[in-house]
């Protein structure tokens, strides 16, 4: 198994935290994340508390927790000027 788990750099809280049964989805996010960051383009993530965050990506981290590999990503984070709306289904 694989948890991907979004953090603020500054204060190491874990914004989100997802798993996965493969590493692609988690693989292509800190791709696109350290694309974006490179062309200087905003970033935007969603966390568990359904804010809107613009997201600067600094690093990330992989560590093995028993079975699992936790991809821990580090972000400088604020709260986004205009929030997305998320319904609930």
């Amino acid at each position: 198994m694989y948890k991907m788990q979004l953090c603020n750099v500054y204060t190491q809280e874990i914004l989100r935290e997802e798993d996965f049964d493969t590493p692609d989805v988690i693989n292509n996010l800190i791709h696109s994340a350290k694309k974006s960051d490179l062309d200087g383009l905003d970033a935007f993530i969603i966390d568990s508390k359904k804010r809107t965050l613009k997201a600067d990506y600094v690093t990330h981290s992989i560590v093995t927790e028993a079975n699992t590999k936790v991809y821990k990503i580090f972000f400088k984070t604020s709260i986004a000027k205009k929030q997305a709306i998320i319904s609930s289904k």
